[in-house]
């Protein structure tokens, strides 16, 4: 070899020799770091990753797990759902962490009482208008504690059941109280969660005044030291919209949907130190961006229902370490909206609150004790029902009131109660006095008696007032009609200290038709009826678009929720009566899949039919309280064919052309729908086939 072949050799290993010595100091380095890459991976991912721990042993004595049975027996199948809030779940000091096993024995309690839980997207289409869930809660957990995903998720999963978040954005990932944002995703994707807002860095008190006083940073304006002022109405409104933005952004970017609902910091709509009550900015700015707010507090009562719906503030039922599975469970029951309808209510003292301070309602029916004759306050009263009545309208009360004396005592019963216009009728032995809202609106001299018949018959147009047989006083409706409905209380009364107190004999409420149904609009006929038709308008709610696909041959639910529901055209089918309904119900795949075909929609004896792999339940009522009125076994099979045909004297039910149920009707008319239930979002859906709607007679 030349010496200029032999350089040339050397230049060329030259050229290679330094990548290739190179290269191996990346690999040796990378050799040495992947410990320390692998730890440090480790180390975040048990910092963000907690390990979950099983739930305990719950063990149920028989007895008691039938009395939780018990407990609900009386209730309507399909009720307003009652919203609990939980803070954390664990074995932390505070009062806000209930223990693993006293949240899986309350989870217990429910189940066997018959309520199931909804997601946040069905509590909102019940806010929104939807009919009323099957019995049902709505469970909320504030702040997003990390206690939620070790011990709250397989408790979760245990039952079934679910669990709404209200995160503090800003907190999430601040270890190790809160969770964190991998935990959550874990949880959204279980199908047992969702997550709400709950502010991103306003959930904490801070300066409000130049003299150091601290309140909720959220509802008050701030005291800016610098300047030696309060924040201007402007700047609290940018203050709070920039906070909320910060959150839903935050949401966006880890892959959340959009919150549509918002818990207050500390659970309280009411902690103001320097807004005016009378100043709506926040809760007109939080109008802007959800559907409604939370809170535990409120001095309206506000527990979900209409009246909550149209207020956009529900109050949540709180729990916390103190709480027993039995004193949830009945407050529960408690917060369950009922129908207008109570034969005996002076034989349910556990109804009825009291602000008399006796024990009972001895006081009302003459057994006593009575108030302490000492006090200057000669005067007590009791609301019935006062957290499940707030939707009551169309209702008649019936009242003997005796032991009345001469210009001495007197008695009252109060409807509408806990509603912006409440109505009170007070008798004496020689007068009526009516009042609304404490207001005097009318008095009406009776025949002189030391005992009366007082009879109020309450609808949506208005109040009449009969006495002795004899109507009274009329009174019209006003304000908007979620303002106006309410229950009933009981006042009683005496002028001075020593003369008897006025007795109740008797109550009893009765519900009552509202009268015919004001119908506006064009009327669709049964004979043009196209229920599967591409641009068939169904309906969730007024102006709200089912969440069902239609095809040529089925309708099918869409969406993450355990519920669905859709009406057909509603409003132009209001006079609907003299048809036949039919449609197969599929996709049964287990007992915990049911849909239901409905007729008489708007009615308020609407009827769903609702069938299961093995078993046909038939509800009756109004949207927001039905009742189970009959049901049948079914052989088991994944798709059952159900024909009900509507006339104006009765309903007849037909499920595989064998299993019949005849209810008797008063010629209540509406249109059709269609819902659909499961037990778990990752079960599919069921749907109905074939579904069509044809006229008896030719009549529509």
């Amino acid at each position: 070899m030349t010496d200029m072949n032999r350089h040339a050799g050397k230049q060329h290993l030259s050229i290679w020799h330094w990548p290739a010595r190179f290269g191996l100091v990346v690999l040796a380095l990378a050799v040495l770091a992947l410990p320390f890459y692998a730890a440090t991976e480790y180390y975040l991912y048990g910092k963000y990753m907690s390990t979950q721990v099983q739930p305990p042993t719950v063990r149920v004595d028989a007895r008691e797990a039938a009395s939780w049975s018990e407990a609900a027996s009386s209730l309507p199948a399909t009720a307003a759902p009652v919203v609990l809030a939980y803070h954390d779940i664990g074995y932390g000091s505070s009062d806000y962490t209930v223990t693993p096993a006293a949240f899986d024995a309350q989870l217990t309690a429910l189940e066997k009482a018959g309520y199931r839980s909804l997601t946040s997207d069905e509590f909102v289409a019940y806010l929104q208008g939807e009919p009323a869930p099957p019995r049902s809660v709505y469970i909320t957990f504030d702040d997003g504690p990390n206690g939620l995903w070790v011990y709250g998720d397989r408790i979760l999963a245990r039952h079934h059941m679910h669990g709404a978040v209200y995160l503090i954005t800003g907190r999430v990932d601040d270890r190790p109280y809160y969770l964190s944002w991998n935990e959550i995703a874990r949880m959204q994707a279980s199908g047992r969660w969702d997550f709400q807002d709950h502010t991103n860095n306003l959930h904490r008190r801070a300066v409000v005044d130049a003299a150091g006083h601290r309140a909720s940073a959220l509802a008050n304006r701030l005291w800016l030291a610098r300047q030696h002022r309060q924040e201007t109405r402007a700047e609290y409104e940018t203050r709070v919209e920039n906070d909320l933005k910060l959150s839903f952004d935050a949401f966006s970017t880890h892959g959340l949907p959009a919150p549509k609902l918002f818990a207050f910091p500390f659970s309280e709509a009411t902690e103001r130190a320097n807004i005016p009550s009378h100043d709506q900015i926040l809760q007109e700015i939080l109008n802007r961006k959800f559907v409604a707010t939370m809170t535990n507090v409120s001095s309206f009562k506000l527990p979900a229902s209409r009246r909550a719906a149209a207020a956009r503030q529900v109050r949540r039922l709180e729990v916390v370490k103190s709480s027993t599975t039995a004193s949830v469970l009945t407050n529960v029951v408690r917060w369950t909206q009922v129908a207008p309808r109570a034969s005996a209510p002076l034989a349910q003292p556990q109804l009825w609150t009291l602000d008399s301070g006796t024990p009972g309602l001895g006081a009302f029916t003459g057994a006593g004790p009575y108030p302490d004759e000492s006090s200057p306050v000669h005067y007590m009263s009791a609301s019935y029902r006062a957290l499940s009545s707030v939707d009551w309208n169309n209702y008649e009360v019936d009242a003997r009131v005796s032991n009345l004396k001469d210009a001495t005592n007197q008695a009252a019963v109060q409807v509408r109660d806990g509603s912006e216009t409440p109505v009170a009728a007070s008798l004496s032995q020689a007068y009526l006095t009516v009042s609304v809202s404490g207001k005097q609106k009318a008095i009406k001299r009776l025949p002189v008696a030391s005992s009366h018949m007082l009879r109020i018959v309450v609808r949506s147009s208005g109040t009449q007032i009969w006495v002795d047989g004899t109507l009274r006083v009329t009174l019209p409706t006003t304000g908007k009609p979620a303002n106006r409905t309410g229950g009933i209380a009981l006042r009683a009364g005496i002028n001075k200290p020593g003369v008897s107190w006025p007795r109740f004999a008797s109550l009893r409420v009765t519900d009552i038709a509202d009268g015919p149904r004001a119908v506006t609009g064009s009327q669709q006929s049964v004979g043009d009826a196209a229920l599967l038709a591409e641009d068939a308008a169904w309906v969730s709610s007024p102006d709200v678009k089912a969440p069902l696909q239609i095809t040529r041959s089925e309708l099918s639910p869409q969406g993450r929720t355990l519920s669905a529901y859709g009406a057909y055209q509603p409003d132009a089918t209001a006079r609907w009566s003299n048809y036949i309904l039919h449609g197969t119900i599929s996709n049964l795949t287990n007992t915990e899949v049911s849909g239901a075909l409905w007729v008489r929609v708007g009615s308020p004896l609407a009827i769903s039919v609702r069938v299961y792999r093995d078993h046909l339940d038939v509800y009756s009522g109004n949207a927001d309280n039905q009742a189970l009125v009959a049901t049948r076994r079914l052989t088991d099979a994944p798709a059952h064919q159900v024909t009900i045909s509507v006339t104006g004297e009765n309903t007849l039910i037909t499920v595989d052309t064998s299993t019949t149920v005849s209810l008797l009707a008063k010629g209540e008319t509406g249109g059709v729908g269609f819902s659909a239930y499961r037990g778990l979002t990752r079960w599919s859906w069921p749907t109905v086939q074939k579904l069509d709607v044809t006229a008896i007679t030719g009549t529509g």
